[in-house]
């Protein structure tokens, strides 16, 4: 939205007219029709504006939209097109830099931690990549950064686990689950009266999962690491 439509469209929200607006603002109704119409060959002032937003009872968030919609307003075009090319060149870089470390199978995304919601990582993207060379199938192993105490001494505070999507784990083995959308890292124990999710530190009680809770392995634990960065 422009600066022009996105005055307009505050104003008839109020319901008033534009020469009601011009009368409350102090400025002339054909210099603020002009406005409105994207005519006028001098941009509206610091002080028009702040009489804009009291007129149009702005919220401060909204106020600075107003400001900024009219310093774009008063940019030349040839300094918003170069603007424009340097955000699509970025773009592109970006998009790049992501391209060529997914081709590179030893680079392995570390996550600052699991989902609590859609079981898989809760960061848009990686915080860091760690280089693991001879990782095979390394398009579905990530890291983590483990937080707390409950899988001391296996996985102390702070570590770094790897851990691969899609694997099966067996009774006894350690993984990343989501449980009723809380996120663990915990031994899994499966028995014929019970399914459970084990801490190693003894101070931790265990974590029962029973058919009506949602439940899902988000990845089985490789290795522990540190001080791959």
């Amino acid at each position: 939205m422009d600066f022009k439509t996105y005055i307009k469209t505050k104003r008839e929200a109020l319901g008033l007219s534009q020469n009601k607006a011009s009368k409350l603002a102090g400025i002339t109704q054909s210099y603020y029709n002009g406005i409105e119409r994207g005519e006028v060959k001098n941009p509206p002032s610091e002080e028009v504006l702040d009489s804009l937003i009291k007129v149009l009872l702005l919220t401060p968030s909204e106020g600075e939209k107003l400001k900024y919609l009219a310093a774009i307003e008063r940019t030349p075009n040839i300094i918003l097109n170069e603007l424009k090319r340097l955000s699509d060149e970025k773009e592109l870089s970006k998009r790049q830099v992501i391209k060529d470390i997914s081709n590179n199978n030893s680079l392995i995304p570390l996550f600052s931690r699991i989902s609590a919601g859609v079981g898989l990582i809760t960061d848009e993207e990686p915080i860091d990549y760690i280089s693991l060379p001879g990782i095979r199938n390394a398009d579905s192993v990530f890291a983590i950064n483990v937080k707390g105490d409950s899988m001391e001494p296996t996985i102390k505070n702070q570590s770094i686990i790897l851990c691969r999507q899609g694997e099966e784990l067996k009774d006894g083995e350690v993984g990343a689950f989501l449980v009723n959308g809380e996120s663990f890292v915990k031994r899994i124990k499966v028995t014929k009266n019970f399914f459970a999710l084990l801490s190693d530190n003894p101070n931790y009680q265990p974590i029962y999962v029973y058919p009506e809770d949602e439940f899902k392995i988000i990845g089985k634990v490789l290795k522990v690491i540190n001080d791959v960065r």
